[in-house]
């Protein structure tokens, strides 16, 4: 199976760490980081991503003020983004009100295996990455 290309967008450094490694790393890993930012606006649109991402795994804490604006800048990037929410059980009741605009949640902490079949499962799904 093709790898497919995906973003992570968190604050924390050592979660990006953690998640670019196991990506790159692990011998089962689905895809490739093509995009890392802290923040939706660090991303600039003269940066050097040669390759779109077609999955982000973005931390639910840099959306939860203003979800509605976050996610429509988010698709004017991005069109037809596969979305999974790095939310914290203690949080996930609340990131419940982004659902219209994410197709999964998981915990920061999964299983990197059971991240992986995540993935693979939404990616097979998608309309959009069937076409690629």
């Amino acid at each position: 199976m093709e790898k497919i290309n995906i973003g992570i967008i968190t604050s924390l450094r050592k979660q990006l760490f953690a998640y670019r490694i196991l990506f790159s790393e692990h011998i089962q890993s689905p895809a490739r980081v093509v995009l890392e930012a802290a923040s939706l606006e660090s991303i600039s649109s003269n940066s050097l991503i040669h390759e779109k991402p077609e999955l982000l795994l973005l931390d639910y804490r840099l959306v939860f003020k203003d979800t509605a604006l976050f996610f429509s800048l988010l698709n004017n990037r991005y069109p037809n983004l596969i979305v999974i929410v790095l939310v914290d059980q203690t949080q996930l009741k609340e990131a419940k009100r982004c659902q219209q605009f994410v197709d999964a949640y998981v915990a920061p902490n999964i299983e990197i295996l059971q991240l992986f079949t995540q993935i693979r499962n939404l990616t097979v799904r998608s309309p959009f990455m069937n076409a690629h």
